[in-house]
């Protein structure tokens, strides 16, 4: 998800936005420079870009900057920048960063952990939350696909280990020979003899998961593989509950233990 994205999500939670004044937008827009865009200063095309995003004509916006920084709601000057004072991103964030979590993740948690099958998978997710709650998202991401396919190795051990093991060779009837394909009798031989994308497209192939789970997994497979890897990538929290909420909802509780 792109900024853009992030921010068309992310307004719809704000309650009344659409009734709120101009100098009540200028600062949503200005802390969501900080907590959504980690800007280090913004200008006034940054919060008119906000405006634009999500279809608002703005006021004046430059005025409006001046007057919060003469307020010392705001610290710098139009020409190298403005940030946020600290008494303002307190504010925002009491209002609704902890909300942001609160009511789309915390939420979700309280409704799916108690169906959550195993304790294992509980304990797991319990982490990620609070690597969730700390803006570490790719670790939360990480965390949460570790539960989703821990549990498709669950449903396929205890429900289709027969149809899993007869299909290993017909989906990759060139990386084994018959004498040589893996036998899957436990947990540990889904990790040790297959990769997690094999594991996923042989239970695709065998029927085990249907089209839509398979496409779950397969998506956010390369999203995690994203994650894992050493790189730039900045994972926010509206990007990392939507990964969230698809793996739990659209993979994990579509197959039941």
């Amino acid at each position: 998800m792109s900024e853009e994205d992030d921010l068309r999500a992310f307004i719809p939670r704000v309650d009344g936005f659409a009734d709120l004044g101009h100098a009540e937008k200028v600062r949503l827009f200005a802390w969501l420079q900080h907590f959504l865009c980690k800007k280090e200063t913004f200008v006034t095309k940054d919060i008119n870009w906000c405006y634009g995003k999500v279809s608002y004509k703005p006021g004046n916006t430059s005025q409006y900057l001046i007057n919060m920084e003469r307020a010392g709601e705001l610290l710098g000057n139009p020409k190298s920048g403005y940030r946020c004072e600290g008494k303002l991103i307190a504010r925002y964030d009491d209002l609704y960063k902890e909300h942001d979590v609160t009511i789309n993740v915390r939420q979700m948690v309280k409704d799916l952990v108690n169906v959550i099958p195993h304790i294992e998978e509980k304990d797991i997710f319990d982490e990620a939350m609070k690597c969730l709650k700390c803006d570490a998202g790719r670790a939360a991401e990480i965390m949460v696909w570790n539960i989703a396919m821990y549990h498709l190795y669950q449903f396929i051990l205890t429900h289709h280990l027969q149809e899993f093991n007869d299909r290993i060779l017909i989906r990759y009837k060139n990386k084994w020979k018959a004498a040589d394909m893996p036998l899957i009798k436990k947990y540990d031989d889904l990790g040790d003899e297959m990769t997690e994308r094999e594991v996923i497209e042989v239970a695709s192939s065998a029927g085990i998961i249907n089209d839509g789970i398979f496409k779950t997994y397969k998506n956010r497979l390369d999203q995690r593989n994203s994650a894992a890897h050493p790189s730039t990538l900045r994972v926010t929290q509206v990007q990392a509950e939507g990964f969230i909420d698809d793996l739990i909802r659209n993979a994990v509780l579509q197959l039941k233990i």
